[in-house]
């Protein structure tokens, strides 16, 4: 996380809050200078300085104040994690007819879900600051209210659901019984590959090719292709791959990668090892390469064309045809014991 000089009052809030609030608490708590917080963070001042504006914007919401002015807002009596504790808030917000109650006069806001009867159901209750984050990064947002306010999820929020769970599952996986605290890190723009997008508001090639429509005026990608995308995703994150490190699918420390994870005790971390080299190896060069960089790395098409050398616009193409291989290969190992994950 970014390096903060907050006082210790803050330490619990700001583990659920987005990076940009971390800079604003630095910048108006500490009084740390914009362009120090600038150079740590590798961005422009003027980056700086318009998010901690529009944060500043953002503390009219009454939840979001609250969160950024007290002291604990961010304790809880629960033992969990903060990467499951925001994990468990979503997954109880994604189920039908939930939003998130937030008053004053509470301690904390509760989550309660409203049946077809009219009555309603406490399914929950979170730190102010957990609640906060989620609107801040815009997984939830304002939908009424006046001494109660009402929010619910985002269709942003749905999407990262099976993002957490992914992470929590390589947490797991480690096995060293630590807890990792929820963080959105975002890489130094001074040594960051630019071609690649995963700034606040990023959608994946994949998201953006799934709203497109043919000539026929039929969806470019279906949606069972969609999800083959985001299950190689799932796979690869479980699997705990770095960034890049299968393209290229025929070298032998890929085979090695492969044949190792028959040794280890964890059954979903080496079924999912398995599943995405299989996959990459089912596909080939080139049809691999691109569905690596697309559903994996977030690599943007254009990026993913120039550095394959193909001709503009093309890369959308191949994807289609990678993904509908993909699909086929999912279909032809799915059981009831591959559950997808999320």
């Amino acid at each position: 996380m970014t390096d903060l000089t907050c006082t210790k009052l803050h330490q619990d809030i700001t583990q659920f809050l987005p990076e940009t609030a971390h800079r604003y608490l630095s910048h108006t708590l500490s009084g740390k200078p914009i362009r120090e917080i600038a150079r740590d963070v590798g961005l422009h001042a003027s980056t700086v300085l318009r998010q901690i504006r529009k944060l500043e914007g953002q503390r009219e919401d009454p939840l979001v104040d609250r969160a950024l002015n007290s002291d604990d807002a961010g304790r809880s009596n629960s033992d969990t994690s903060p990467l499951q504790s925001m994990t468990d808030a979503l997954r109880q917000l994604c189920k039908p007819g939930a939003m998130l109650l937030y008053s004053a006069d509470a301690q904390q806001p509760a989550i309660v879900q409203t049946r077809d009867e009219g009555d309603a159901q406490v399914l929950c209750t979170v730190p102010v600051a957990l609640a906060a984050g989620l609107v801040l990064r815009n997984w939830m947002t304002a939908s009424g209210g006046t001494s109660v306010l009402r929010y619910g999820i985002t269709n942003e929020g749905r999407s990262q659901l099976p993002k957490l769970v992914a992470l929590q599952d390589v947490e797991a996986a480690k096995g060293d019984g630590e807890t990792t605290a929820f963080t959105d890190d975002v890489p130094d723009r001074r040594s960051r590959d630019r071609s690649v997008s995963n700034g606040p508001g990023f959608e994946s090639p994949l998201a953006t090719l799934a709203r497109r429509r043919g000539v026929d005026g039929k969806p470019f990608l279906k949606s069972e292709h969609v999800e083959a995308g985001e299950r190689l995703f799932e796979d690869f994150t479980l699997a705990g791959f770095e960034d890049a490190e299968l393209i290229g699918w025929e070298t032998p420390e890929a085979l090695d990668r492969h044949y190792a994870a028959a040794k280890t005790t964890d059954v979903r971390h080496s079924a999912a090892v398995y599943r995405t080299l299989d996959a990459i190896k089912d596909l080939g060069p080139g049809l691999s390469d691109v569905v690596l960089s697309c559903c994996c790395l977030r690599e943007g098409l254009e990026a993913t064309e120039k550095r394959m050398g193909w001709s503009a616009r093309s890369g959308k193409v191949v994807l289609r045809i990678a993904l509908q291989r993909l699909c086929q290969f999912y279909k032809s190992i799915l059981t009831e014991d591959s559950a997808w994950i999320g």
